[in-house]
C-alpha cells in the first residue's frame, strides 16, 4: 500500500522518501540527533520531520528547546502527544499537564492545544482525522 500522499522532495539536508508505506521503522533516538545536527536546531528553537503521512493520518516527530511551543489552534484531528525526552506542559480545553519522557497524553478531537517545552525536549506527535473530514480540506 503507498500513501495517497506519495514522498518528499528531500532538500539539502535530507534525501526524498516516501511517506506512508505498508510497514515503516524509524530508529527515534537517530531521528533526534539527526534533527539536532541541522540549521533549524542549531539557529532557532525547534525542527521537525514527518515520519508519516496520508490524508487522514500524520506523525510529527519534533525537537524543541526550552520555552518553545507546538500547537493546534483548530483542533480537528485527535491527537497523541508522547514525550520522547525532556519535559514540556500541555494545555488543553479540558486541562493541562505536565509531561516527561515516557509518558503520552491523548486528546479528542476538537479541542485546541499547547505544548510548551518546559527543557529541551523531543516529541512524537500523532494525527488522525476522520477520513470523511480530511478528504474534504
Amino acid at each position: 500500500m503507498t500513501s495517497e500522499i506519495g514522498s518528499t522532495s528531500g532538500s539539502d539536508t535530507r534525501q526524498p522518501r516516501s511517506l506512508m508505506e505498508g510497514l515503516m521503522l524509524f530508529d527515534l533516538h537517530e531521528e533526534i540527533r539527526k534533527l539536532r545536527s541541522e540549521g533549524p536546531w542549531k539557529q532557532g528553537d525547534r525542527n521537525s520531520r514527518t515520519l508519516a503521512k496520508d490524508v487522514d493520518f500524520r506523525v510529527l516527530l519534533s525537537v524543541l528547546k526550552s520555552g518553545a511551543e507546538l500547537d493546534e489552534e483548530d483542533g480537528d484531528a485527535r491527537v497523541s502527544v508522547q514525550l520522547i525526552a525532556g519535559s514540556a506542559r500541555l494545555a488543553t480545553e479540558s486541562g493541562s499537564a505536565e509531561l516527561h519522557a515516557g509518558q503520552l497524553a491523548a486528546i479528542d478531537a476538537g479541542q485546541r492545544w499547547r505544548l510548551s517545552a518546559t527543557d529541551d525536549c523531543a516529541v512524537v506527535t500523532t494525527l488522525a482525522w476522520p477520513r470523511e473530514k480530511a478528504v474534504q480540506d
